[in-house]
C-alpha cells in the first residue's frame, strides 16, 4: 500500500496515484463516490485512457455509483459517465430527490475506486472525490495498492455501497435538474478555478543561477517539470533541452560547461510499468544546453510536443508525467512552485519556464 498525500505545494498527487492500480490487465471498475462533477469525471477518465489504452477502457465493465446530496453533483457528470462504453451508474440516497435542497437524512460519503483484475483488486479509498480540484490541488490523503487487506471482502465491502441505491434514468437526471440550486447554506465542493500563476517570465530567475547561488536546491524536491515547449530540435519530437545545471535533481554533480559534447549520466526514466537506462543525459557546449532523449510513442513513451513535462523521483528512478500546457494540471504545479519560490527560466534568452515542488 502507497500514501500519497496531496495539497496546494505538492498537487495532482490523488491523479497520480490511479497510475498504481490502473493498467490493461483491469477487467472491471467500480467506483463509489459522494459527489462527481464532469471535470472531475473527465479529467480522471483521460487519465485512465492513458494508462490503460482507449481500447481496453472501451471494453471493461464500469459500475458508478454516487449521490445527488445537497445537490453537489452535476447534472452533466452522471450523463458523462452513463455515456461511457459499458457503463451503468447508480444513484444512492435517491429520495433526496424529495427533500429542501436535497439534504439527505443519512449522507451518502464513501470514496473508493476498485480496479478488478484477474488476480488481484486494485483499490484507491481515501478522501477525495470525483472533482477536479480533488484530483489535482485540494489538501487530500489517499491510500492505493494491490495487496488484499486483512479480513476484508471486497464484494462484501462493495455490496454496502448499494444500499437504498437506484439505475439511473433519463427522467431521474432530469427532475434533478429541474429542482438543482446549489446551496447557500454550505460551500459548495466541486472544481473551484485554480488560481492562474502571477510570475511573468521575464521575472523568474535563470535556473543556473538560481541553483549555483543555493537560492534552489533540486536535489532537495521530488517533483520537477519543464515547458516541453515545439521539442523541435529532433526528428523524432523527443529531444527535451534542459537547462545547465538540470542533472543536479538526477543526482548527478556535473559542472564543466565547456564547449565539449558530454555524457552526464543515465538516469532511471520510467513512464507506468516500463522503465528505461538507456537514456543519457548529456551537456551540449553548442547550444549550452542539457538535452536527454525521451521514450518516443512507439517506445512506449509520449507525445511531449508542447505540454508540460514532469519528472517525479521515485524509489525506482524518475517518473515521467505530461499535460497539456496550460490547462489546471500544468497551472497547478506552477502555482505550487510559485509558492516555493521556485519558478525558473531555463536559460536568459528563451521564454521556456520550469520549476519545482
Amino acid at each position: 500500500m502507497k500514501v500519497f498525500s496531496q495539497n496546494k505545494h505538492c498537487p495532482s498527487q490523488v491523479l497520480f496515484a490511479f497510475d498504481e492500480v490502473a493498467n490493461p490487465s483491469v477487467e472491471q471498475v467500480r467506483f463509489a463516490v459522494a459527489y462527481s462533477t464532469y471535470r472531475g469525471c473527465n479529467r480522471l477518465v483521460e487519465r485512465l485512457t492513458s494508462q490503460i489504452g482507449t481500447e481496453r477502457w472501451g471494453q471493461i465493465s464500469k459500475t458508478f455509483v454516487t449521490s445527488l446530496d445537497f445537490g453537489l453533483t452535476d447534472p452533466s457528470a452522471l450523463e458523462y459517465l452513463d455515456g461511457l462504453a459499458n457503463s451503468e451508474v447508480f444513484i444512492a440516497n435517491p429520495e433526496v430527490l424529495n427533500n429542501d435542497a436535497f439534504r439527505p437524512s443519512k449522507a451518502y460519503h464513501p470514496k473508493l475506486f476498485l480496479f478488478d483484475s484477474p488476480d488481484n483488486t486494485g483499490y484507491l479509498t481515501g478522501s477525495a472525490n470525483l472533482t477536479e480540484s480533488a484530483l489535482i490541488s485540494n489538501t487530500e490523503l489517499v491510500m492505493v495498492g494491490n495487496e488484499i487487506p486483512e479480513n476484508i471482502s471486497w464484494q462484501n465491502v462493495w455490496d454496502r455501497n448499494f444500499i437504498d441505491s437506484i439505475p439511473l434514468t433519463s427522467e431521474l437526471v432530469e427532475a434533478y435538474r429541474s429542482r438543482r440550486v446549489r446551496p447557500k447554506q454550505r460551500p459548495v465542493d466541486p472544481d473551484p478555478e485554480i488560481p492562474q500563476p502571477t510570475t511573468t517570465h521575464t521575472d523568474n530567475p535563470v535556473f543556473i543561477d538560481a541553483i549555483t547561488s543555493g537560492q534552489v536546491l533540486p536535489m532537495t524536491y521530488n517533483h520537477f517539470w519543464l515547458e516541453a515547449g515545439s521539442m523541435s530540435s529532433g526528428g523524432s519530437g523527443n529531444q527535451l533541452e534542459l537547462p545547465r545545471g538540470a542533472n543536479k535533481f538526477f543526482g548527478f554533480l556535473h559542472d564543466d560547461y565547456g564547449d565539449e559534447h558530454i555524457t552526464i549520466g543515465n538516469p532511471i526514466l520510467t513512464i507506468r510499468d516500463k522503465s528505461w537506462t538507456d537514456r543519457p543525459l548529456t551537456w551540449h557546449g553548442n547550444n549550452k544546453m542539457e538535452r536527454i532523449n525521451l521514450p518516443t510513442v512507439y517506445q512506449g513513451g509520449y507525445d511531449y510536443r508542447h505540454t508540460a513535462l514532469l519528472f517525479r523521483r521515485h524509489e525506482n528512478g524518475f517518473e515521467i508525467k505530461i499535460t497539456p500546457w496550460g490547462n489546471a494540471n500544468s497551472q497547478a504545479w506552477r502555482s505550487a512552485s510559485e509558492e516555493l519560490n521556485t519558478v525558473l527560466r531555463l536559460g536568459s534568452r528563451g521564454t521556456r519556464i520550469c520549476g519545482f515542488f
